[in-house]
């Protein structure tokens, strides 16, 4: 049982058990008293050795030396409800070829973090494509981009709450705005455009995530800024934080629909991300306020930033991991 694990002194069978349930897995299990295992899997051998009492409580027993004492506890489903607010967060160097393992009737639109459309001509062509302004340096090309009014949909900045020390391309709330303003704002009224505010990191704290928005939101109000959507991201490894997140940020923004234009389980096997992937898709379809979404990445291994858990695609690029075939709705 190695998918997840925890020692506590309040350690007991039902803790134990809560804690793998809030990560989507359904297997728990006690080990020397105060030591907490998850598994996906069922264990494979019968140990009689499980005679410790728990951390947690002296009347119970908590497996022993090298003996675990295993609970199931059945974690409950939703049906999938609306597979097509499924996108593809596609980067623009990603071979071609691996659209081929994708339906758009069953994906119908992606982004590729850029204003311009990176697909050869007919590539997964009848699925929609949503440019991004990804930094501030690119404000000032979206009004050439939209001359022409070529998309419904426009994405605002990426993580512009992620300092350049961590690899991100910081902007104030307060020039975020100005941009917004100058440059992004005027495409709504000449094209009717659908624009989605910055995406922030889930990051806590002051200047990161939903404080960073709050600061632009106050810098950039109506009738000089106005969003349709706001698109969100989110790293983490349990299930019950990642729908935590997500509930808690509709309710700091009740008025405006959620795009989760990047989401992924973070320190898990691809094991676990399969299970765990299987349990957040079904709950994101039952969510009406989360009207798009796109899980990092349909892309192998070597182009997943480290997280390759998550990857898609198998690393020699021949066809879909589980994880993939989950996110392509074939299994």
């Amino acid at each position: 049982m190695s998918n997840a694990s925890r020692t506590s002194t309040s350690n007991t069978p039902s803790t134990c058990a809560a804690y793998c349930t809030s990560l989507g897995i359904p297997y728990s299990g006690t080990e020397y008293a105060n030591e907490c295992y998850c598994s996906i899997t069922a264990p494979t051998t019968v140990s009689t050795a499980c005679t410790m009492a728990c951390a947690g409580n002296s009347t119970e027993i908590c497996g022993g030396a090298n003996a675990i004492s295993v609970v199931y506890t059945t974690i409950p489903t939703l049906p999938a409800t609306n597979s097509t607010k499924r996108g593809l967060c596609w980067p623009w160097n990603n071979p071609a070829s691996s659209f081929a393992f994708f339906s758009p009737s069953a994906i119908p639109w992606l982004y590729n973090w850029e204003l311009w459309d990176s697909r050869a001509t007919g590539t997964y062509s009848i699925a929609e494509y949503v440019p991004m302004c990804r930094t501030q340096t690119e404000a000032s090309q979206v009004p050439a981009y939209f001359s022409s009014c070529y998309a419904t949909h426009l994405l605002g900045f990426n993580e512009p709450d992620l300092p350049a020390a961590n690899g991100g391309d910081y902007i104030s709330p307060y020039n975020a705005s100005i941009l917004w303003k100058q440059y992004i704002q005027p495409v709504k009224a000449s094209c009717g455009t659908a624009l989605g505010a910055p995406a922030v990191t889930n990051g806590v704290g002051s200047g990161w995530g939903t404080d960073w928005l709050h600061q632009f939101f106050g810098n950039c109000t109506s009738p000089s800024c106005s969003f349709d959507f706001i698109p969100l991201h989110w790293y983490g490894s349990s299930l019950s934080d990642f729908q935590t997140y997500v509930t808690n940020f509709h309710s700091l923004f009740p008025t405006y629909s959620l795009w989760i234009t990047e989401w992924q389980f973070t320190g898990v096997s691809s094991t676990a991300t399969a299970y765990l992937e299987k349990q957040a898709l079904q709950w994101l379809d039952a969510q009406n306020y989360v009207v798009r979404y796109a899980m990092f990445g349909p892309m192998n291994s070597a182009n997943m930033a480290g997280i390759t858990n998550g990857a898609m695609v198998t690393d020699d690029l021949s066809g879909l991991t589980n994880v993939g075939k989950i996110y392509a709705g074939l299994m």
